[in-house]
């Protein structure tokens, strides 16, 4: 009996936790701000043409996820020379280097001052984009087999492209991975 009781205690708190990781993960989706798009073109189930508006990016080379990541986010987090804190935003960019795209309304001339963080200003005038959509996690390998599908795609719909691919991830790692959003994308004439 005693046992029982147990082991129905400890369901009820995993289902709980499990509760508050979803509620978590929800919470991120809807709550971090992402640049406005329009799509222009389906691909496929999963890829389309978008036309974004230009933005303000902030970079910083890419050596690992957990490097990069804490150089912008320590900017971001008030770690600036006016200590002002900037609201994160979706995606987070990676190339050769780490981008976190600036919320609408800072720019080059309103963004806090770095203090002493290896960051690169960049202001990306309005481009098209050819981006292919996954979710779980983004090791390497499954990047670049979700890259070649990319390619693979718009040139057999005849869509010239422009630059390197790119992986845009849209969740922080805490969020479950089956409600992960990733994208790699490629801008394209």
């Amino acid at each position: 009996m005693m046992i029982m009781k147990v082991l129905i205690i400890f369901a009820v708190v995993i289902g709980l936790l499990l509760l508050v990781w979803l509620g978590w993960g929800g919470y991120v989706i809807y709550s971090t701000e992402r640049p406005p798009y329009r799509v222009i073109r389906s691909l496929s189930a999963n890829a389309e043409l978008r036309q974004y508006e230009a933005q303000t990016w902030i970079a910083t080379e890419y050596g690992t996820d957990d490097d990069s990541f804490r150089v912008l986010a320590s900017y971001i987090f008030g770690g600036n020379e006016e200590q002002r804190k900037v609201a994160m935003t979706a995606p987070v960019i990676t190339d050769e280097r780490m981008v976190f795209i600036l919320p609408a309304g800072i720019d080059r001339e309103n963004a806090p001052t770095p203090k002493g963080q290896a960051i690169d200003f960049i202001e990306v005038p309005p481009r098209r984009l050819a981006a292919l959509s996954f979710s779980w996690t983004t090791p390497p390998d499954r990047v670049e087999r979700k890259t070649n599908e990319l390619l693979a795609l718009l040139e057999d719909k005849g869509v010239p492209t422009k630059g390197q691919p790119f992986l845009m991830r849209y969740n922080d790692p805490w969020t479950p991975p089956f409600m992960r959003r990733n994208e790699v994308a490629i801008e394209v004439e």
